[in-house]
């Protein structure tokens, strides 16, 4: 008996120590999957904040400042709530920047409403009636100075968004070796959009990177070359295809008024005022709270009404 006992004491002595290395390799297996599960559920987005995303993403469509104001809460609330979405943060990124290239957009226009003041001012001096000379003068310097103070807010919003787009974008800026291809689009049109604002270097390969992923009537690829267009100073000939480009879009797809507003600041550019100006009257017909459209009508009044 004694024998037999030392026999199963020597033995349990054995199995104890391979006991424990099993359930410690158990363990340890079981933690590497339970990491695994919390990885990919932090990937899995429910289906409401999907949705609510799309939604936000269709308010971007009417092109506003209301409705892409409305848009940039939403996507904010749901970005910080769900920091691994990448579609999220990928269109919190597209939203301001379409906030920067319209501040652009307002830039060039008091630019060029300045040039015309100059213009103006110059005239006057020349008139021969001292009283007409002096009315004449008084109403511009006003305007001019209110161009000025306008110009000079222009610059400060431009400084914060693009403070403000720069830590958004560095969120996407490290891609992972792999990822869903709605992420990887999401992310290279949030890219290619910002840099065809700014007209960066490598604009016209990331629109094109764009345009492989997209489906026709490849509306975000489109929009970013015109972008480019419109703030490297292309010239006539790439205008005129960039103006086809957005045509073909506007046929394809009638809500998207951003390919309205690209397509008229195009054909300003153009010298083309009539088409310019059936454009912006179609965006506000079909958006009568589209602001920079109403603000770009009225620039091409005033020009018309200058001598």
């Amino acid at each position: 008996m004694d024998g037999a006992r030392t026999s199963e004491n020597g033995s349990s002595q054995r199995i104890r120590p391979r006991v424990v290395l099993a359930i410690l390799v158990g363990l340890i297996v079981v933690a590497s999957l339970g990491y695994v599960a919390l990885r990919n559920r932090g990937v899995e987005i429910p289906a409401n904040v999907v949705d609510s995303t799309d939604r936000a993403s269709v308010l971007l469509r009417r092109d506003d400042a209301t409705s892409r104001k409305q848009a940039i809460e939403r996507l904010r609330s749901i970005a910080i709530e769900n920091p691994g979405y990448v579609d999220v943060q990928a269109e919190l990124a597209v939203a301001l920047t379409l906030n920067l290239s319209d501040v652009q957009a307002d830039a060039e226009r008091l630019r060029l409403r300045g040039d015309a003041i100059a213009r103006g001012l110059e005239a006057a001096a020349k008139m021969r009636v001292l009283a007409d000379q002096v009315a004449r003068r008084t109403s511009l310097q006003q305007e001019q100075e209110a161009t000025t103070r306008d110009m000079a807010s222009l610059r400060v919003t431009t400084a914060t968004l693009r403070k403000e787009l720069d830590v958004q974008l560095a969120q996407l800026s490290k891609a992972p070796e792999s990822e869903p291809p709605s992420a990887a689009a999401a992310r290279l049109k949030a890219r290619a959009l910002h840099a065809s604002v700014l007209a960066a270097p490598d604009s016209l390969a990331l629109a094109e990177r764009l345009r492989n992923v997209e489906s026709a009537p490849y509306p975000w690829s489109t929009l970013a070359r015109a972008e480019y267009a419109l703030v490297a100073g292309s010239p006539p000939e790439s205008l005129q295809a960039v103006a086809k480009d957005l045509e073909a879009l506007r046929q394809a797809d009638s809500t998207l008024l951003r390919a309205y507003l690209l397509g008229a600041r195009v054909a300003l550019k153009l010298k083309d005022t009539a088409a310019a100006r059936s454009l912006l009257d179609d965006a506000v017909a079909l958006n009568p709270n589209h602001q920079a459209a109403a603000r770009l009508i009225a620039q091409i009044d005033a020009d018309a009404a200058s001598p």
